[in-house]
């Protein structure tokens, strides 16, 4: 199979089972565009007998149905002796996880919440069929091994060895399988990372184990980033240097090796790493760059690592460099997203999707928020006397003070413009006044470039604030609120923290 999904061989075949024909028609365009062939169940009481009929490589099956709902129809397909692995991906719009843990015990093999973008059911439609073919050649190779054994019983203790150690390869290769499909598809860095230490603790039955990565401020400093069975006093000050010598070993190395095994001139690090029962460290690189370190403690039965688990690590080390280089990539343009290119500060894009998280999570819990919009005053007329330049550099110096200001739970964001908005989760009115007035007081306080131009000789702001539920019950309407209250503020003298209850009393 290619990259975009289509076929070298026949193109694979994909039953779509949903009670719903908008689903089969999105879904049937969509799969017939990578040059799958694709057969529509509507009814999931007929899943067997389309399953023997069309012998697809691969089922999309919704959760909720009316005849016979996806666990069932899961666990029907899972009675039948079939002559290859045949996966299922669960279509859901429940996000318990209840239910996703049902699916998954019924013998689903993924699952995927509505709504759901194209690509990723794409890749995981991708990753699954690479699994089929994976299971379906573990099954081949069990095949030839067991003919094998009975056609050459003179060889039986041989070959029922070989076939151990043979299992046990191709099992290792499946969880490595696994887990590569985890992580890969893991961009949310904490996620990946934690995700990634489990599934290493219980592949390599280690008792603990850590990740270091250069730290994104300086790639020349190895930090520790997460860390499983290990106490965090313990790894507080661990730190490498790139110029320390373990580094140069693992660049010369490029593979894992057990501490043990260092040479003499390598070991300035080591001590430090042994008084942590590390045994086992696995370099992880970017092209010839190494960019982290998997460190292993000492395994469960007290047993050496076999050269085995060090090539498993080794691989396993390969996958999460190339997912950890993608997480920080994803996150750098997440934040880019999210972030105004000129003060630093949040965007009005951001500002609107933490204000609707926030509201909602005041309401759960009720509690309180307040809302404070400010602008900057006579803002056109300091940029048109002197330029471009010296408004936007008023710009930054304002949202320094907002920064230095609130508290580190309180979100600024710069609303559009000379406009700035600060989200206050948890202040009552009395607190978010208080704040706005010690901004306010700030910013008259601070000496700006030429600010002697302005109306006033000062160059000054003006708030307004709202606070839930007091004066609004949604985002929207405290936005309004908030507004209203700075044009306000604006409209009877400026330089002023005007509250939305003022505005409407005199409304």
């Amino acid at each position: 199979m290619t990259g975009n999904g289509n076929q070298t061989a026949s193109p694979r075949k994909i039953l779509i089972v949903d009670d719903e024909m908008s689903v089969h028609r999105l879904l049937t365009a969509y799969l017939k565009k990578y040059n799958y062939i694709v057969e529509n169940c509507l009814d999931s009481q007929e899943i067997v007998q389309k399953v023997r009929s069309f012998e697809p490589d691969l089922i999309l099956l919704d959760l909720m149905m009316p005849a016979l709902d996806g666990v069932s129809a899961t666990k029907r397909i899972r009675n039948l002796r079939l002559s290859s692995y045949l996966p299922i991906i669960m279509l859901t719009a429940k996000k318990e996880v209840r239910d996703m843990v049902t699916a998954l015990e019924a013998g689903a093999d993924d699952y995927i919440t509505k709504p759901f973008e194209i690509e990723e059911l794409m890749a995981r439609i991708r990753n699954m069929l690479r699994l089929k073919q994976l299971q379906d050649r573990l099954v081949l190779k069990s095949e030839e091994l067991n003919e094998a054994n009975h056609q050459i019983s003179r060889l039986n203790h041989v070959l029922v060895q070989t076939n151990k150690q043979l299992q046990k390869k191709l099992y290792d290769f499946h969880n490595l399988f696994e887990v590569s499909y985890r992580v890969s598809g893991q961009l949310e860095f904490a996620q990946l990372i934690k995700q990634a230490l489990i599934n290493i603790l219980g592949i390599f039955a280690t008792k603990n184990t850590l990740l270091m990565l250069t730290s994104k401020d300086d790639h020349d400093i190895f930090e520790v980033v997460d860390a499983k069975g290990f106490r965090a006093k313990t790894l507080r000050e661990l730190r490498m240097h790139r110029h320390d010598k373990l580094i140069h070993y693992l660049e010369l190395i490029k593979r894992p090796f057990q501490l043990r095994e260092v040479p003499e001139e390598f070991q300035e690090i080591v001590p430090r790493l042994s008084a942590l029962e590390v045994e086992v460290v696995c370099p992880m690189f970017q092209d010839d760059n190494i960019i982290g370190m998997v460190c292993l403690g000492p395994n469960l039965k007290d047993e050496a690592y076999s050269e085995d688990s060090l090539e498993a690590l080794g691989i396993l080390g390969n996958i999460l460099a190339v997912a950890v280089v993608n997480s920080r990539v994803y996150e750098h343009i997440k934040a880019m997203s999210y972030t105004d290119g000129m003060t630093g500060l949040h965007n009005y894009r951001f500002f609107r999707l933490r204000i609707k998280e926030e509201m909602s999570r005041t309401r759960r819990e009720d509690s309180i928020i307040s809302l404070l919009i400010m602008d900057v005053d006579h803002f056109k007329n300091y940029n048109d006397t002197l330029g471009h330049p010296a408004g936007d550099e008023v710009l930054r110096q304002v949202s320094a003070i907002l920064q230095h200001s609130v508290r580190d739970n309180d979100i600024v964001a710069r609303y559009g413009g000379e406009e700035f908005a600060v989200i206050l989760p948890g202040a009552e009115k009395e607190g978010a006044m208080a704040l706005a007035e010690r901004i306010r007081v700030k910013v008259e306080e601070h000496a700006f470039h030429r600010e002697e131009i302005q109306p006033g000789g000062q160059l000054t702001v003006s708030i307004g604030i709202a606070t839930f539920p007091d004066d609004a019950l949604t985002e929207d309407d405290l936005i309004i609120c908030a507004d209203k209250a700075l044009y306000h503020a604006k409209n009877t003298g400026r330089n002023r923290v005007v509250d939305a209850k003022e505005v409407m009393k005199n409304s």
